[in-house]
């Protein structure tokens, strides 16, 4: 039997957690969850992961400081960065820093979809 692939999502707001987790599991991911950068990144010393979904906007570390170190993991896992802002500067600096793709909030299921079968197989 193939093993379920785990993604880490990295969210301030609860709600946007729950939601991803139930479509993500919906899909076939086992989820991993953490309201900020800090908790993201012990989170990963724990267990490996198959892809991150990373809010840009978040207290205590912010998505692009996370995005950052996980340059030094090795292997640094596929992300998606993820904000409610339509800024594309910020998302193409993003892009610019190692992120593969990018959502805006609110996130369409089908987007979810296509976005994290691409990357995250």
């Amino acid at each position: 039997m193939k093993a379920r692939k785990r993604i880490l999502v990295v969210d301030d707001d609860k709600d946007v957690l729950l939601f991803l987790g139930d479509r993500l599991n919906a899909l076939g991911y086992d989820v991993l969850t953490a309201g900020n950068g800090t908790e993201g990144l012990e989170a990963l010393q724990r267990q490996s992961v198959d892809g991150v979904l990373l809010d840009l906007n978040m207290p205590v570390m912010g998505g692009m400081t996370m995005l950052e170190k996980l340059k030094n993991l090795s292997p640094s896992p596929p992300v998606i960065v993820m904000s409610a802002n339509d800024h594309r500067s910020e998302l193409l600096k993003a892009i610019s820093k190692g992120a593969l793709d990018f959502l805006i909030k609110p996130i369409a299921h089908d987007e979810l979809t296509s976005k994290c079968l691409r990357l995250f197989l």
